[in-house]
């Protein structure tokens, strides 16, 4: 099993629906997949069709420390992705933030328990980065995949998370998302972007869509209810990257 981290430097990157969406068609490619939240935002679960917030997930297990705390908050959505939320347990504060600081590799050693083959993959959604929540998710990954939504903010925080990542020697590649090519603006940041990242950052720029909240709102997967659109398109590219990723990885660690 392969884990990606999926994480951004500022809110509003779309690695909810990213997380949701790539789960969903890579699950569609044969691969087995899990796709866990660790925000306590709690928006994951919204997206494979829960209307409230369970009280187990993986927030318990920080709160409890009990060993299954987490594993009876998996569910199955209808597409077979397994998904744990974060549930109500291990808030912003007290005791589930200071477990988060304070054992920088509790999420990967909960991920070693995993049972998945090794073509599966384990996508995190995680708070945005710097966060007790974000370094959980990179501590655990394989690859992290950095979000960059066009926005000014995106240019003035990246650097300091590709030295961070740098200092790490993770994997890691950079997607462009919320995109509005039609804006100046935004094709000038991406361009940016491009120059500071080189060929870390992928081609497969995700672009702005309305439809992303309606099919929120419906309780449908974006990809499934809009295929033609262009951030589907986008994102499918993106699931196809990500696919080949896993079964190289696959076959090097058969070599």
């Amino acid at each position: 099993m392969k884990t990606v981290a999926i994480v951004s430097t500022t809110g509003g990157a779309g690695r909810s629906t990213l997380t949701a969406q790539l789960a969903s068609l890579l699950a569609a490619r044969k691969h087995p997949a899990l796709a866990l939240e660790c925000d306590p935002r709690n928006v994951l679960g919204f997206h494979f069709g829960m209307r409230e917030i369970p009280d187990d997930g993986l927030g318990a297990y920080l709160d409890t420390a009990s060993p299954d705390a987490w594993a009876r908050a998996g569910q199955r959505s209808d597409d077979g992705v397994l998904f744990v939320p974060w549930g109500n347990g291990g808030g912003s504060g007290g005791a589930g933030l200071a477990q988060a600081n304070a054992a920088p590799d509790w999420l990967r050693r909960l991920l070693a328990q995993v049972d998945l083959p090794p073509h599966g993959v384990a996508l995190i959604d995680s708070a945005p980065w710097p966060s007790p929540y974000a370094n959980q998710a990179i501590s655990a990954a394989d690859l992290v995949l950095v979000l960059a939504p066009a926005q000014p903010e995106t240019c003035l925080t990246m650097r300091r998370l590709v030295d961070a990542l740098a200092t790490q020697g993770k994997a890691v590649r950079y997607v462009a998302t919320r995109l509005q090519p039609a804006r100046q603006l935004h094709a000038d940041i991406v361009a940016l972007l491009q120059a500071m990242l080189g060929q870390a950052m992928l081609p497969y720029h995700v672009h702005e869509d309305s439809g992303v909240a309606e099919a929120l709102a419906r309780s449908e997967s974006f990809c499934r209810s809009t295929p033609h659109s262009q951030a589907a398109h986008d994102m499918n590219g993106l699931a196809s990257w990500l696919s080949a990723w896993i079964d190289s990885a696959e076959q090097e660690s058969q070599s």
